[in-house]
């Protein structure tokens, strides 16, 4: 594990987030599978995520709409919406398409309950059911949003961070530390655009595991520029495209015969 800037330990809060600097958008990220260097790569996929400011339900919210995209098509997508305050979840509903058949789940944290619909192992239905009622027990941020969410973190402090974090599949909210570990400067592929980055990393919420997650979190944007998450004695890495990768004119409708 990398050497941190400093030793102290602080918890965060809504209060801490620096929710000023969220803004509306499109971004995408790269999302690839690899070993050592020259070992090819594996499982390569888009994933776009678009934030909106919106009234949902009556209350002021940030949505975030994700899309994870690869060869065989959209493997999947969610919309969570944040309290616009301070970005408690106020509604998620997620699909995920796998080869073994599609499962949709739903949750509604202020009233712990949520649904599972689909196809999933039913060991695996009953914990995530289970997790559900722990989505009351006080204020957490959504793990699954981490992306958009995570640059809010006030890094300038230096030390670590202890975040409460939950995400549908859980059994309950848990605390995962992340530390700022250094500073590091990426230039773009102009060789004209810098990013002033905070280093972070975390233990993949798993303390002993050897699992990591490093970040390189832009100070001046508040975005994470690239993620390499190493476990199980690979990588999977997550690069952010300089312009999100989205369809801006669609397919000419085909002549009819």
């Amino acid at each position: 594990m990398l050497l941190a800037l400093g030793f102290a330990l602080a918890t965060v809060t809504a209060a801490d987030m620096h929710i000023d600097r969220l803004q509306p958008g499109t971004a995408t990220y790269l999302v690839y599978h690899h070993g050592p260097a020259g070992s090819g790569i594996s499982r390569a996929m888009l994933a776009t995520s678009t934030i909106t400011r919106e009234r949902d339900d009556g209350a002021d919210a940030w949505v975030i709409e994700q899309s994870w995209e690869d060869e065989a098509g959209i493997t999947h997508t969610a919309r969570t919406v944040h309290a616009a305050g301070d970005l408690a979840t106020l509604s998620q509903t997620a699909t995920w398409n796998r080869p073994a058949g599609s499962f949709t789940t739903t949750a509604v944290p202020a009233e712990g309950r949520g649904t599972v619909e689909g196809e999933l192992p039913a060991e695996r239905r009953e914990a995530t059911e289970r997790g559900f009622a722990t989505m009351k027990d006080g204020w957490w941020l959504n793990w699954h949003s981490d992306l958009a969410l995570l640059p809010l973190l006030p890094y300038e402090r230096g030390g670590t961070l202890r975040v409460h974090l939950f995400d549908v599949g859980m059994p309950a909210p848990m605390d995962i530390d992340y530390t700022v570990v250094g500073e590091r400067t990426l230039v773009g592929g102009d060789g004209s655009t810098r990013y002033d980055c905070w280093l972070v990393e975390t233990e993949s919420g798993m303390e002993g595991s050897g699992n990591y997650q490093r970040f390189w979190i832009d100070k001046a944007r508040r975005v994470v520029v690239k993620e390499e998450d190493v476990y199980n004695g690979q990588y999977r890495s997550k690069v952010l495209l300089s312009v999100p990768a989205v369809v801006e004119f669609a397919l000419p409708e085909a002549a009819s015969p």
